[in-house]
């Protein structure tokens, strides 16, 4: 992979259902696509790849498919760069090449991850009552930790196998050795808090689902919030919580957010998306559903990669919507627009 050379063209992040889209008329409408790809540079995630392999997981067609369809359009990948102490620096870089070798990499790289990430998305899970084992969901989160774990200090055995004797290589090995060790010394907490956060969830999902106990324990009146239009459309939906809520009189947005102390926009995405889903602001339907919060997940990572992209281009109105209310909030200038709106342009 290498990084392209910027054609001056606006950066246009495309949600699954545009390439889905795309792959039904790039066949029979070639005009309608060619007009779209000379106004714009298509980019693309690792969350793309990650929907591309789902897709294919029954056939590989279906993928392959995808992954032609991006050649064709000169696609860019976008990736979150990370400094030389392996922490994002808030920041991307884009890089071209051929989308089946980007792909290929992502399978036999990034895919290895997913038994470490999944367990803990079980969480998001059991708020919307999906999660019927918790016994299971708590020792699988804590599993997979102890396999983070073992993984790094097997990354870590692997570079000192390299014998490279440097003096900047065995202090980058000595930090990763103090930061395997804080980690250890951290299970006993994590174990806790993982067992807390389990017996708590069981309980709540006892007499109702946690993310409508949640709801009710604020007094949020779904239809009443979903009333609310563009523009200050997070400051109107606090509003109307402060109206009913005394508790909420001392707290800021940020901190009912949780994004205070969040350093990166992209992070604060993840968050926000989260907690305008959890107070039902557009709300996603059939969330009980493994494969529609997988979805859902996505969307989130989506919006968060668009966020460095000029357009965020989809057909999903409840997904647009959420976009819109965090991108103004945090002050993004990413224009969010489905195909016709963004043909009027």
């Amino acid at each position: 992979m290498r990084e392209p050379e910027y054609s001056g063209k606006p950066l246009a992040y495309l949600d699954q259902n545009i390439l889905d889209g795309f792959l039904n008329c790039i066949e029979t409408e070639p005009d309608f696509v060619q007009g779209f790809l000379e106004r714009v540079q298509v980019v693309y995630s690792n969350i793309t790849l990650q929907e591309i392999y789902r897709a294919g997981i029954k056939d590989t067609k279906y993928s392959d498919e995808f992954l032609v369809l991006l050649d064709q359009f000169d696609a860019i990948y976008i990736e979150a760069e990370f400094d030389e102490h392996f922490k994002f620096t808030g920041k991307m870089k884009l890089l071209s090449g051929s989308a089946k070798v980007i792909y290929e990499n992502y399978i036999n790289e990034s895919l290895k991850y997913d038994e470490f990430i999944n367990p803990l998305q079980k969480t998001i899970f059991a708020m919307y009552g999906g999660v019927k084992d918790y016994e299971d969901m708590e020792n699988s989160q804590i599993e997979s930790q102890y396999s983070l774990l073992k993984f790094i200090e097997d990354q870590i055995n692997n570079l000192k196998n390299e014998k490279i004797d440097h003096p900047f290589f065995n202090l980058f090995i000595q930090e990763k050795e103090n930061e395997l060790d804080s980690l250890r010394k951290q299970m006993s907490d994590f174990e806790k808090n993982v067992k807390n956060n389990t017996n708590h969830l069981k309980q709540i999902n006892t007499e109702t689902d946690a993310h409508l106990a949640f709801r009710k324990e604020l007094k949020i009146n779904v239809d009443e919030i979903n009333k609310i239009q563009s523009p200050d459309v997070l400051t109107k939906l606090w509003e109307t919580l402060r109206k009913s809520n005394s508790s909420l009189d001392e707290i800021q947005l940020d901190d009912f957010l949780q994004i205070r102390n969040v350093k990166h926009s992209f992070e604060k995405i993840h968050v926000m998306y989260t907690n305008l889903n959890l107070m039902g602001f557009r709300p996603e339907k059939k969330v009980k559903n493994e494969k529609k919060l997988i979805s859902s997940q996505s969307d989130i990572s989506h919006v968060a990669y668009a966020s460095y992209c000029d357009y965020f281009i989809t057909n999903d109105e409840r997904l647009a919507d959420k976009s819109d209310a965090i991108y103004e909030y945090l002050e993004i200038p990413t224009e969010i627009l489905n195909i016709p709106k963004f043909l009027d342009k």
